[in-house]
């Protein structure tokens, strides 16, 4: 994708989850592009922080968030679905407000201390397939944040190891979600339960276990000769549970699975999984 200014170099995109439309960082342009798949055109392409690197999509489609990586903040930007009922009157693809992680007023720069969350370097920025919380990945202050999908605020901050970076999704055994999280320089995925008790607030968060990924008995194409375990970039959990995918699993995937699993933002919805167009 290309602007009158050139080469965007979108990055980590993120689809919707009817496959009709597709949202990407630009990190060369510092915006964000949306496309639609309906027409094969750029809805729009609006600016959002420096380095934009990362994003995810409310499960309905009504707002995405893009982080800044130079910028320490997340831009919350109106999604496909979003608009003047959604979106405080503007239009899909524009910029609703940025969410600042480190110049926050919880952060000293000149003394070092901290009074609340922060986050520097933020990478991966996945919303909760539920869709209430976005959870990112801060390299620069190895931490987690938390964000509130309802009041788009800085609700909570975990600590991470070094280099935290990948986040992602998968089911809980029982309902809700855990939050898999990867760093680049260090050897284990860190287990996060965000909303234990499943009360919608994010207060409780707390570590909940880990899997160490320095281990020699598994299948590997090469010998490992030194820093086992360690560049974890991303993290895939099976099955796939976020709306529109998760429809679409097979069913022995679905029988270990609550009903709200299975049907993220309700069964009143629609889902058509991506790579397929709605009628």
């Amino acid at each position: 994708m290309s602007n009158a200014g050139g080469q965007t170099q979108p990055h980590a995109h993120w689809m919707g989850h009817d496959g009709k439309s597709m949202v990407t960082p630009n990190s060369n342009t510092n915006d964000s592009t949306l496309f639609d798949f309906n027409t094969y055109t750029i809805t729009n392409q609006q600016p959002t922080g420096a380095l934009p690197i990362a994003s995810g999509m409310t499960p309905d489609g009504s707002k995405y968030y893009v982080s800044n990586y130079l910028g320490h903040s997340i831009s919350v930007m109106c999604g496909p679905a979003g608009g003047a009922l959604t979106c405080n009157g503007m239009s899909p693809g524009q910029k609703i407000t940025d969410i600042l992680l480190l110049l926050n007023g919880n952060y000293d720069p000149f003394g070092g201390g901290i009074i609340g969350p922060v986050g520097g370097f933020p990478i991966q920025t996945p919303v909760s397939p539920d869709g209430k919380f976005v959870i990112t990945g801060n390299t620069l202050t190895g931490t987690i944040t938390i964000i509130d999908t309802k009041t788009d605020t800085l609700v909570k901050m975990i600590p991470c190891d070094p280099g935290c970076h990948g986040v992602n999704f998968g089911a809980k055994k029982g309902g809700g979600y855990y939050a898999y999280v990867t760093s680049k320089f260090a050897n284990r995925l860190i287990v996060l339960d965000y909303d234990p008790n499943n009360d919608g607030k994010a207060d409780d968060a707390e570590v909940v276990g880990a899997v160490v990924l320095a281990k020699d008995n598994v299948p590997k194409d090469d010998r490992i000769v030194g820093n086992k375990g360690q560049g974890g970039q991303g993290v895939l959990p099976v099955p796939n549970v976020y709306n529109g995918w998760v429809q679409e699993l097979p069913v022995a995937y679905k029988a270990q699975l609550t009903p709200a699993q299975r049907n993220p933002i309700g069964p009143l919805h629609s889902h058509n999984p991506p790579g397929k167009q709605g009628k």
